[in-house]
């Protein structure tokens, strides 16, 4: 009973003491809180005036002429892998305007009203869960872990995006991106190849299913030589079955089909089943970074407060 009783004793001292622990953190908070608003107080016109900078400059940079927009669009890829698509793609991520050599427009062969538009281009990879070849999520982060066997990047796609500050350029870049990678010689080299197996696979199936025919053909149609045999206690006097091919057929159409399918689809080493998609609200959009440039205005204007609050401390500090 005096156990249970020291058991109850040391589950309410601890109940106490988180109590405690919270109350003292919301006093703390409410002293912080009110620090920052005495500091406000006094340096009101330093808030202001920093505020307000930081609120012209946010909508400046938000002008209409300055916004940026994402265009999107998935990429289906036909001959070659993903890995080898973004490998490629790198040459147009790293782009620099320093070196007329390196400009996105000079890799895309776009005129410079064009490439002057375009402020980045990501490729990206695209995550199946479950392996059942469906796209799921795509990496924009960049970090799924290649250790996951469940959840694996997708060989045959990838995810373009294009950051631009003119969207009825966007057909322009698509149709320059396209023809840059369509170009590309280890794009085509696996494309040709891949389609030159399919092509063989159809003609090895049609190859087959013509001597099969002939071979059921014949076996139908020949006449067999009397056998005696036991069946289940039955006398059997001759072949009553006769072997059909089928089974064979059907298998060997199976794959022809599957082939002539995938034969259709290649028409380019890298194709978009839709156009690139613009998202219609802008990255730095006014509201955006009106409430941002608030923030940041605040936080800066605080520090400022503190430091000319206590700048006599400061140099002293320095000094000594």
């Amino acid at each position: 009973m005096e156990e249970k009783n020291s058991k109850e004793i040391n589950l309410l001292q601890l109940i106490t003491l988180l109590l405690d622990w919270l109350k003292k953190v919301f006093i703390g908070f409410v002293n912080i809180l009110g620090s920052i608003l005495k500091l406000s107080y006094r340096q009101f016109i330093v808030l202001i005036i920093v505020v307000g900078v930081s609120v012209v400059i946010g909508q400046y940079l938000a002008r209409k002429s300055a916004r940026v927009y994402k265009a999107e669009a998935m990429a289906m890829i036909y001959g070659s892998d993903a890995q080898t698509v973004i490998e490629i793609s790198k040459q147009l991520e790293n782009s620099s305007p320093l070196n007329p050599l390196t400009t996105l427009g000079t890799k895309l062969s776009l005129p410079d009203s064009v490439a002057k538009n375009i402020v980045e281009f990501h490729t990206y990879y695209v995550i199946d869960y479950m392996k059942d070849s469906v796209a799921d999520i795509v990496d924009f982060k960049n970090n799924h872990s290649l250790t996951d066997t469940t959840n694996i990047r997708m060989k045959d796609r990838v995810y373009f995006r294009i950051l631009t500050k003119n969207i009825a350029q966007v057909p322009l870049v698509q149709e320059a991106l396209l023809n840059h990678l369509n170009n590309n010689k280890v794009l085509k080299d696996g494309f040709e190849n891949k389609r030159n197996e399919y092509s063989q696979k159809i003609i090895i199936c049609d190859i087959e299913l013509k001597r099969i025919d002939s071979l059921a053909k014949v076996s139908y149609f020949k006449e067999n030589d009397k056998q005696l045999r036991f069946d289940k206690n039955k006398l059997i006097v001759g072949e009553q079955q006769k072997q059909l091919f089928w089974g064979e057929l059907l298998r060997l159409q199976e794959l022809k089909s599957i082939a002539q399918e995938k034969l259709s689809e290649f028409k380019q080493p890298i194709n978009l089943p839709s156009d690139f998609v613009v998202i219609p609200i802008p990255i730095n959009g006014r509201i955006k970074y009106g409430i941002y440039s608030l923030l940041i205005g605040y936080i800066l204007s605080l520090l400022i407060a503190v430091i000319l609050e206590n700048y006599k401390k400061v140099f002293k500090y320095l000094r000594s």
